[in-house]
């Protein structure tokens, strides 16, 4: 099962293949914050630090609100991703 290592909260969380960090955030205690949960408000915007080739494909409406925002290229918002492998992540400022 991936780990989803959440330095920001120091914890480890184990999620089944391809389950949604929306789900994994509603199921465990993080500090991931969610505002609209369909990407279009930025609220959850994440660091991936490793694993991100773990993560679902970027989609363009998540890309096109990323770019607006000037993110990093390995900010991702959680809303929109899935897991499918170990990945370290922290919460953007």
């Amino acid at each position: 099962m991936p780990k989803v290592n959440i330095l920001t909260d120091k914890k480890i969380i184990e999620v089944k293949d391809g389950y949604p960090l929306i789900d994994m955030c509603e199921d465990h205690d993080t500090s991931i914050l969610f505002g609209c949960r369909d990407g279009a408000c930025g609220a959850c915007m994440i660091k991936i630090i490793e694993g991100e080739q773990f993560v679902s494909p970027m989609q363009d409406n998540e890309r096109d609100f990323l770019e607006t925002m000037a993110a990093a290229p390995n900010e991702r918002l959680a809303c929109q991703c899935k897991v499918s492998g170990d990945i370290t992540i922290e919460v953007s400022e």
